[in-house]
């Protein structure tokens, strides 16, 4: 039987991972964290002020990690040389690729199995995205156009931060689209934190595009979207609500301006008065994310992949 605890009590722990765990009906034994002292219960879980007595005296065997990025490294650590067997850790494990691999191979020597928190891959939108542009009829894929904007202020958050703290997302669902990554060149005009950044990336397997990270007060709503274009077809998302795609239907007759025959669909959620606020867990990837982590057994080395391209994009940037 599994016994399952939490370390970190935050937004994101509060409002996205542990509704996640209740709506999939799985049992949290306890929670900890340093702004828990001397409480007995945390949202009616036991609760512990010291993580490593949590893990001492509970003796769990899946542990979900949800803190500051600075601070996951460490706890990380600790969890897999206590012996944990199923370990999630939040985006980013490790600062750097160094501190990435280095976990890897800790975990491997440990035979734990680890799942970072890159929930985008299991989000709705952007699985029907890989379908789409997966089918024959679309052709192969040529080009892609991405876009992470969000509002800036955030005290520290350079392009280095930015990239690792928030389009870290973004940068982990270009790997798992399109592979490996061959060469990149970037350029930024950002000042402090006030965050304006392009990459140009060339995957291996012939996929060239483009991706721009925006920290700027002119966005004060999210906005995340990407295009991506095949010699057959394009698809391409508005957040995690909508998808839109065309495949060429390879019409030949003359004067097709006349007529209404060129088709882009558009794909949504079926919504009702009892979505309730559960459905953005289920449109984001935490629920199917979770609901794998629990219930399947392979590593995550996407982390790797990720902060190696992030290592990249920092490296290639041309002022």
């Amino acid at each position: 039987m599994n016994k399952i605890c939490i370390i970190g009590n935050g937004t994101h722990a509060t409002r996205n991972i542990i509704p996640s765990l209740r709506e999939l009906d799985i049992n949290i034994d306890a929670i900890a964290s340093e702004y828990l002292d001397n409480q007995k219960e945390f949202n009616g879980i036991k609760c512990y002020s010291n993580y490593q007595e949590m893990l001492d005296k509970e003796q769990p065997n899946i542990v979900l990690v949800c803190k500051t990025a600075e601070n996951q490294y460490r706890i990380a650590k600790d969890c897999l040389n206590f012996g944990i067997k199923k370990l999630f850790v939040e985006k980013p494990m490790g600062m750097n690729s160094i501190e990435a691999e280095e976990l890897q191979r800790l975990a491997d020597s440990k035979n734990c199995k680890v799942m970072v928190g890159f929930m985008k891959k299991f989000s709705p939108c952007y699985l029907r995205m890989k379908e789409i542009m997966n089918l024959s009829e679309f052709g192969e894929v040529k080009l892609f156009n991405a876009e992470f904007y969000i509002t800036s202020g955030r005290v520290g958050w350079n392009n280095e931060i930015f990239l690792k703290k928030g389009g870290i997302h973004f940068v982990n669902l270009l790997i798992w689209l399109f592979g490996e990554v061959e060469k990149v060149k970037s350029f930024s005009s950002s000042v402090d934190n006030k965050v304006s950044l392009t990459s140009i990336i060339k995957f291996k397997n012939g996929v060239i595009g483009n991706v721009n990270f925006v920290g700027l007060t002119s966005w004060k709503g999210k906005r995340e979207q990407i295009t991506i274009t095949g010699e057959k077809g394009y698809v391409y998302n508005d957040g995690v609500r909508e998808v839109h795609y065309h495949i060429d239907q390879n019409i030949t007759r003359s004067n097709r301006w006349q007529t209404l025959d060129e088709e882009e669909i558009t794909i949504k959620p079926y919504l009702t008065s009892a979505s309730g606020g559960v459905q953005d867990l289920y449109l984001h990837g935490y629920i199917e994310e979770i609901k794998q982590f629990i219930e399947e057994d392979n590593f995550d080395k996407d982390n790797v992949a990720t902060m190696e391209l992030i290592d990249f994009i920092l490296q290639s940037i041309e002022e």
